[in-house]
């Protein structure tokens, strides 16, 4: 009789389970492909020009969870392409520290026990909310933060912790600010709302549809921000510490695809916007392009919201149906409308919208199995995510609004 013992243990792991890896959860495709990607590219410029200048970084990760911040930054491909043995930006031996602070004692021990093997990686427990505790460390290279865990600061909290900062840092330091947009579409019922309040919110966009109960999921409050009151907190605080600073990046990341689009906690429409990203994004699938549509009206219709920050969110939302209207219309063989989309674009999102059309029609001059599923969906997907990047300054539009602030003493 065969033995079957190695293949019972394997079960009960969890290793032959139904695989749904990038189609929902924490790391989902639009995590790693969209708003990974977002980071990384706001980040690069300041990073390299920080390596051309410094033997090896010094690196402080606010609110750092069990170092998923650490994998962004030493994951950031070169802005030019270059033969060499790494081909990321950060090398692990241009890391002097990386220093992971959390509030969560779980989150610091999983920290501890990821990067054991890494002398530079220590995690500390602390709570950002009583200030900057490493006053008597030397100086960092980068204060980063990411995926919102300053928005559990205060408005008066965050700009403390930025005062301190700012006068703990090195000429040329940076702080990398990532915080909630109060603008965005997934929370309507806020934009009337103002940064000294803290306001509900919740992950429960985690759990599947069917299980995403308001009564039983777990409410904490966080800050949401708009692009001017961000800045202005960081002048404020930059003026107390008496040093001056530079915006390098201020951009709304996730306008369209932010986690909540898809949940009815904030608004009475549920979207599967997110998830149809996710399959464009999904090498396994044959895509199609209802999920994309958005009746953009009944988030915004009679809204009280700012002008501006409406016309950002109408006009990307032109740029999105545009995108779409092209891929419908390739699909249905309609030329004559194709040409009609790119005719109508702007010179950026007509290179693109050609470039689409190009792929759509020589399908089969792609040597893979699904053509769909390998090229078309992805470069669909990051030809929406690319208009995103491509925005003017952010105005508090998006899930997040994402910041990085140079320090100059």
């Amino acid at each position: 009789m065969r033995r079957t013992e190695f293949y019972e243990v394997a079960v009960k792991a969890g290793f032959y389970g139904l695989e749904r890896s990038g189609m929902s959860g924490k790391k989902d495709n639009v995590r790693k492909y969209w708003e990974d990607v977002f980071i990384k590219t706001g980040v690069r410029p300041a990073l390299e020009s920080l390596l051309a200048a410094a033997g090896k970084l010094r690196i402080i990760d606010l609110g750092a969870g069990s170092g998923e911040g650490l994998e962004l930054l030493t994951h950031i491909p070169p802005s030019r392409p270059v033969r060499s043995s790494n081909p990321f930006v950060l090398d692990e031996d241009r890391i002097e520290v990386y220093e992971g602070v959390d509030l969560s004692p779980a989150m610091v021990a999983q920290g501890r026990a990821n990067y054991r093997g890494k002398p530079y990686a220590r995690f500390i427990e602390a709570d950002l909310s009583d200030g900057f505790f490493r006053q008597s460390e030397p100086p960092f290279h980068v204060y980063f933060s990411s995926y919102c865990s300053l928005s559990h600061l205060t408005a008066c909290e965050l700009e403390q912790l930025s005062q301190q900062i700012f006068a703990h840092a090195a000429n040329g330091s940076i702080m990398i600010y990532d915080v909630h947009g109060r603008y965005s579409p997934e929370w309507p019922v806020y934009w009337d709302r103002n940064v000294d309040e803290q306001l509900p919110y919740n992950m429960a966009y985690l759990l599947p549809p069917e299980e995403q109960d308001p009564k039983t999921a777990d409410w904490f409050n966080v800050t949401y921000w708009t692009g001017e009151e961000l800045v202005r907190s960081v002048r404020r605080a930059s003026l107390a510490a008496g040093v001056k600073v530079n915006v390098l990046t201020l951009k709304d990341r996730s306008i369209l695809v932010g986690r909540h689009m898809d949940t009815c906690f904030f608004k009475p429409v549920r979207f599967a916007v997110r998830h149809q990203v996710n399959r464009l994004f999904d090498r396994d699938y044959r895509g199609e392009t209802a999920g994309l549509g958005l009746d953009l009206d009944s988030l915004i219709g009679g809204r009280n919201l700012c002008r501006e920050a409406e016309r950002r969110i109408r006009d990307y939302h032109a740029t999105w149906s545009s995108v779409t209207g092209t891929l419908d219309a390739l699909m249905q063989g309609n030329n004559a409308r194709v040409r009609q989309w790119i005719e109508s674009s702007p010179d950026v999102l007509a290179e693109d919208l050609k470039m689409l059309a190009w792929l759509y029609r020589n399908a089969d001059r792609f040597p893979v199995f699904d053509f769909w599923a390998s090229v078309m969906g992805p470069q669909v997907a990051c030809v929406l995510r690319n208009q995103e990047l491509n925005l003017p300054e952010g105005l508090g539009c998006g899930h997040s609004l994402f910041c990085v602030v140079e320090i100059q003493k």
